[in-house]
């Protein structure tokens, strides 16, 4: 079998997403079998990703997006300074990845099997019945497997997340905002997943090249377990190999007199990460539920 790290620079997108015919090109390449065994074989590379700056362990995830085939690649990541909750877990990292880019994931490979946090964030999105987990040994375990007599949305009247929904949002006082932090934020919002509290929020993240990077919120039916939209954000920093001194500015929308905000959260962790970054808090045109 060839060796996958020689492969891999020229087949791991900017985002860490191996494209689908990517996929097939290093599968002919290593040698390897099986999808599954590519997902395993990439997981040092995810743990790559992490950022564990309390912990010190590296938890790695390679999730397969459906039907198109596309690899994903996610890590865990703590915060130094800030309180352990707003620590994000590796499948979180994954499906919140996913989730942005308006696909669905199928099967996913594991460096350390999900706690129960994570098996219960999975368990909020469409398709959890038919999800297939890797373990690090190569086991296979659906879902339902990891976690039996569930709590899903289906259990308060939902259908769960479901990739590509997308209802775009109009940013109040916007001659305030940037055209294009406005933009941004607008997508965010009408992708933020709140049928819970019915208070939709999203957060973007100006870089100092100018680059925006933007996150919406991900509740689940357990609540705690939900992502808020600063987290998701800086998800798709991580994965765009950024570092948070980038950020100079970040612009939190949120639903006026919502049942819940992010907006402390949202200042007390970039506080922590990126104290030099102006923080704004803005509100929807008007009150929208998703």
């Amino acid at each position: 079998m060839a060796d996958l790290s020689s492969h891999l620079a020229a087949s791991v997108s900017e985002g860490h997403v191996i494209a689908s015919e990517a996929v097939g090109r290093l599968l002919a390449a290593t040698g390897l079998p099986t999808v599954e065994a590519l997902m395993l074989a990439l997981l040092p590379t995810a743990q790559a990703l992490a950022r564990p700056v309390i912990s010190g362990f590296r938890v790695g995830a390679v999730g397969r997006e459906g039907p198109g085939g596309a690899l994903v690649l996610g890590a865990n990541v703590e915060f130094r300074g800030a309180p352990m909750a707003d620590t994000i877990h590796a499948e979180q990292f994954l499906f919140s990845r996913a989730y942005h880019r308006a696909a669905s994931l199928d099967l996913i490979a594991v460096s350390a099997r999900p706690c129960g946090h994570c098996r219960q964030f999975m368990a909020e999105f469409a398709g959890r019945e038919s999800l297939v987990i890797l373990g690090p040994d190569g086991d296979r375990l659906s879902l339902a497997d990891m976690l039996p007599w569930s709590f899903t949305p289906a259990d308060l009247g939902e259908a769960g997340a479901q990739a590509g929904a997308c209802s775009p949002l109009d940013v109040e006082d916007d001659d305030a905002v940037a055209a294009d932090l406005r933009a941004a934020l607008g997508a965010a919002g009408g992708r933020a997943y709140a049928p819970y509290s019915r208070s939709p929020s999203a957060v973007a993240l100006r870089l100092g090249d100018g680059r925006i990077v933007s996150g919406s919120a991900i509740e689940n039916a357990a609540y705690n377990p939900g992502l808020p939209p600063l987290q998701a954000a800086l998800i798709n920093l991580v994965a765009a190999g950024e570092e948070y001194g980038a950020i100079r500015e970040a612009v939190i929308v949120s639903a006026g007199g919502g049942a819940v905000s992010h907006t402390a959260s949202t200042r007390r962790l970039l506080g922590c990460i990126a104290p030099g970054a102006r923080v704004e808090a803005r509100f929807w045109r008007s009150a929208a539920s998703t």
